[in-house]
């Protein structure tokens, strides 16, 4: 049985509560290594398909840090941005199509614990039908992999230490 309490904080309650917030806000950070591991491991398993690889690009980069220091600062999980943006329209911000006659972009996600192997992190998403498919399409011609790593993650990380991770694909000409 599921029992709803209603919930009122003191303001010593909140400001304490906020500090633990603001604290665990100040130990997310990008992960640049495990990034770069990470985009090995993917261009690993493209050029075991036969695909080509796939270059990373700054602006793609910046896009994906971004949202993976959102999602773990904000203790939430989405495609979508804290502000209701699609992830398109979040990719296209960072890298958009004005000038081009093609633009597309995918993006895969994923949290697990900080124990987590750049190669453990593509095995998943190989694994599943959706992820498969964003991994290994022939249109991608760039990414960007951003990976925050949180000491104390809010929200749906529950307190954990996390690596949330973002790789947004694209392709434009």
């Amino acid at each position: 049985m599921l029992a709803l309490l209603p919930l009122a904080l003191s303001a010593r309650e909140a400001t304490a509560s906020s500090r633990a917030e603001a604290a665990a806000r100040n130990r997310t950070n990008v992960a640049p290594d495990f990034e770069a591991r990470l985009a090995t491991s993917i261009n690993t398993v493209r050029k075991r398909y036969g695909l080509r690889c796939l270059r990373l690009v700054p602006e793609l980069v910046r896009s994906a840090d971004s949202h993976s220091l959102q999602m773990a600062r904000a203790g939430f999980f989405s495609h979508q941005s804290q502000n209701g943006a699609s992830s398109s329209a979040r990719v296209q911000s960072f890298y958009p199509f004005h000038g081009y006659r093609y633009w597309a972009a995918g993006e895969n996600l994923l949290w697990a614990r900080w124990w987590i192997k750049p190669n453990q992190v593509v095995a998943r998403w190989l694994a599943s039908p959706g992820h498969r498919a964003n991994l290994l399409s022939p249109q991608w011609a760039v990414m960007g992999v951003g990976v925050a790593q949180s000491a104390h993650g809010p929200g749906v990380y529950r307190g954990r230490a996390v690596f949330v991770i973002t790789v947004d694909f694209a392709v434009r000409h």
